[in-house]
């Protein structure tokens, strides 16, 4: 357990939550013992207390890469610190690299933890107060408070492993840090209506993947694969033979900052098409291709949105090395529905 107590000496020792009123209390009194701190050698984050036989369900990216992970249960008195014997061994049972989702589990649970009830949806409206229990930056069982901001179905989202995420998510103002990852989101009656995620670019845009995704993750028996960023899907060689397609080389890129793959589409070990995936999330996908078969790269498509949808293209029309047409997307579609010249 070396590894989960390096982490630990990081942490910030446990505080009383700051409340605004009764219901508030409550809400933390009654829900904090079933949020659990999750720590690997490399980061830490939440987890919600699910069954009495000790299973948790988290964020993939809290777990990923490890088959067995470190737990720590809230202390019984309020502010007490934490040390390494506090730590419990958990197996990961299960990940959804879709909606973002791992199911773990710890052998036995102290005497005052209990489960928390998920969901099962039907009250969770726009305007409604919701809580937040989690390890911010260390911050132990902090909790805070919000209002849910929209529910937005199907959505897509992308982080820093790449994964083409989609769920049905809970936009909410209620602060979310590093460390509230699968952490619950919770309503006034103390059941979990999401978990908690990830943030948005701009102040006050946290999601949580919905309750209801999470009931569908613990139905399924088996895991969940996603698509990766820059991954090129199954085509037809030209033997008439199903291959994959797969990236010949990876390089360094410079502009954007990022990763460069040059992908062979059709399995005849050449290369069709370069796609620099940044580390930036701000900056665009950006694929580059020789669409006429002269060896030379005339089309420069950008995904901003990292999505896999197409936002728009620039594209050399006269071979002399100059772009000189732009063409816009509409979401989805996958030619422009608008040229426009570029001038000079």
């Amino acid at each position: 357990m070396g590894a989960y107590a390096r982490a630990l000496g990081g942490l910030a020792g446990q505080t009383r939550a700051t409340t605004r009123g009764a219901k508030e209390s409550e809400v933390y009194r009654q829900a904090a013992a079933s949020v659990l701190l999750i720590v690997t050698d490399k980061a830490l984050g939440s987890g919600i207390l699910i069954s009495a036989d000790g299973q948790i369900v988290t964020n993939l990216h809290v777990v990923e890469g490890f088959e067995e992970v470190g737990v720590i249960f809230k202390p019984a008195q309020e502010g007490a610190d934490l040390a390494k014997a506090d730590v419990h061994r958990a197996r990961v049972l299960r990940r959804d690299e879709v909606a973002d989702l791992a199911l773990i589990q710890v052998s036995e649970l102290p005497a005052h933890v209990k489960p928390i009830a998920i969901s099962v949806g039907g009250g969770l409206e726009v305007g409604s107060d919701v809580h937040a229990i989690g390890h911010p930056t260390g911050e132990a069982w902090t909790y805070t408070r919000g209002i849910v901001s929209q529910i937005r179905r199907d959505y897509a989202w992308t982080t820093e492993d790449r994964l083409k995420h989609q769920a049905n998510v809970i936009q909410t103002q209620t602060p979310i840090n590093p460390g509230n990852s699968g952490g619950p989101l919770i309503d006034d009656n103390l059941q979990v209506v999401g978990v908690n995620s990830f943030k948005g670019e701009g102040e006050g845009l946290n999601f949580a993947v919905s309750a209801e995704d999470v009931r569908a993750f613990l139905a399924r028996t088996g895991d969940r694969v996603a698509d990766r960023i820059g991954k090129a899907p199954t085509r037809t060689a030209t033997d008439g033979k199903a291959c994959k397609s797969e990236a010949l080389e990876e390089r360094p890129s410079k502009e954007p900052v990022g990763t460069e793959f040059l992908i062979d589409t059709d399995c005849d070990g050449k290369g069709d098409y370069v796609s620099i995936i940044p580390d930036s999330a701000r900056e665009p996908i950006v694929v580059m291709l020789d669409s006429d078969g002269d060896g030379k790269l005339d089309t420069v498509i950008f995904d901003k949105g990292h999505d896999g949808h197409p936002d728009s293209a620039l594209y050399d029309t006269d071979n002399d090395g100059k772009f000189d047409l732009e063409g816009k997307y509409r979401r989805g579609e996958s030619e422009p529905y608008r040229f426009e010249r570029i001038s000079g």
